[in-house]
């Protein structure tokens, strides 16, 4: 110990940011030197698992943010698993920005929605910034995060009226790089949701909500949304997207796609995650772009009763796709479908596979229709050896070109 204590304080606080917080707070009654020396440390990870919940947890916040004094902290994360009062998460929240913190991640759980104090949103340090689940906030007009390269907004309702709150909230953040939000009654449904960003580069948007939105994200290259398609897409600019995954439902005869199909024709990876998308696709077909730069599309299978249509639009409408992903179970239809003889997809992927007649009858159709396949990769699931030895034989045994090759890996049957 003598060796230990001849170590300068900064030193020891390096050593001790090593340890998990519950036991470097445990050093705190080795003597009076030690007694604060556990909260001086860059990253704070403040978790009611290591140090128990209830009163006691908030009495430990209370005591690292006070004994931390003006320490500068770059990272923060509270979290909490059970109920506490709001207040107290608005009070540390206002406390942690006077250590000039990078990055701020809360998530904790209280009966009433917590406050976000606004002095959060003209903070000129923050480059994070985490807010999960029942959190209200007030954007004020002077807001600025100049430093924000990454925001995140769970179930965050915003009480602003009287103009888009998500469209000046964006204009504040002039270097912001990633942006997720998930959750609806994002604001008074008064105004059209605007995303709105030169810098943006990564946008996850998780709702449910039929509003108007607008995309005005000239640099974003990757679009993660699920939402209840609105009535209108009043400007879309998604000019160097590369990457785009929707799930999309739509009202027949309110919402109309069309715009945000058309923003969509630079995309290089695109994945359709549910029937709806694919439903909601089929009734616009007419507005699907030419996706010049589409190299690999996935599509989900959700149900045994699936149209096939628009695959063989969309690889009509793909001249350059070189890979094409099934997910869920492959299943046939009655409609008569031509994939088209120059169409130019080299590696299928199919990843579940039971070996049905109808099954079987699909994938006898993709080898038929796609003359260019060289890989055939298929996932399948089968309950014995005799089960495995079948599909195997009839896959192997459907007609294809010389060049395509099959390869099979199965898992085990899910019970």
């Amino acid at each position: 110990m003598d060796w230990i204590n001849g170590l300068s304080d900064e030193i020891i606080c390096h050593i001790l940011s090593f340890l998990a917080f519950k036991e470097a707070a445990s050093t705190s009654v080795l003597s009076k030197r030690w007694r604060n020396l556990f909260a001086f440390r860059s990253n704070l990870h403040l978790d009611d698992q290591e140090v128990g919940g209830g009163q006691s947890f908030i009495d430990f916040v209370d005591r690292v943010l006070a004994v931390s004094g003006n320490f500068p902290i770059r990272k923060i994360s509270i979290k909490c698993r059970t109920s506490i009062e709001k207040g107290h998460v608005t009070r540390w929240m206002s406390d942690v920005l006077k250590h000039g913190v990078f990055n701020l991640d809360i998530d904790v759980i209280s009966e009433d929605a917590i406050l976000v104090p606004v002095e959060i949103f003209t903070c000129k340090t923050l480059v994070d910034l985490k807010l999960t689940k029942g959190f209200e906030a007030l954007v004020p007009e002077d807001v600025s995060l100049p430093s924000l390269k990454t925001l995140f907004l769970s179930s965050i309702r915003f009480s602003n009226s009287d103009y888009c709150v998500l469209e000046k909230l964006l204009s504040a953040c002039p270097v912001l790089e990633e942006l997720t939000i998930l959750g609806g009654g994002w604001q008074v449904r008064k105004h059209c949701r605007t995303v709105s960003s030169l810098s943006l580069k990564r946008l996850t948007l998780k709702s449910n909500d039929y509003w108007d939105t607008t995309f005005n994200t000239p640099s974003l290259a990757y679009l993660d949304y699920s939402d209840s398609i609105p009535k209108a897409y009043p400007f879309v600019n998604l000019e160097s997207l590369v990457e785009a995954k929707l799930d999309l439902d739509y009202d027949r005869g309110y919402s109309d796609p069309t715009n945000l199909m058309k923003g969509l024709r630079n995309v290089e990876v695109l994945e359709l995650s549910s029937g709806y998308t694919w439903e909601t696709l089929v009734c616009f077909s007419e507005a699907i772009p030419v996706f010049s730069n589409l190299i690999r599309l996935s599509v989900t299978v959700d149900s045994t009763l699936y149209n096939w249509e628009l695959l063989s639009i969309l690889l009509e409408k793909s001249p350059n796709l070189h890979t094409l992903v099934i997910k869920g179970p492959l299943c046939s239809d009655e409609y008569e479908r031509e994939y088209g003889s120059s169409c130019p997809v080299k590696v299928l992927k199919i990843t579940e596979y039971g070996g049905k007649v109808e099954e079987l009858l699909q994938m006898s159709y993709f080898l038929e229709e796609l003359p260019c396949l060289e890989l055939v990769k298929v996932r399948a699931y089968a309950i014995n050896e005799e089960a495995k030895s079948r599909i195997i034989k009839h896959l192997l045994a459907l007609h294809r070109s010389s060049k395509c090759n099959i390869q099979i890996k199965f898992r085990e049957e899910t019970k």
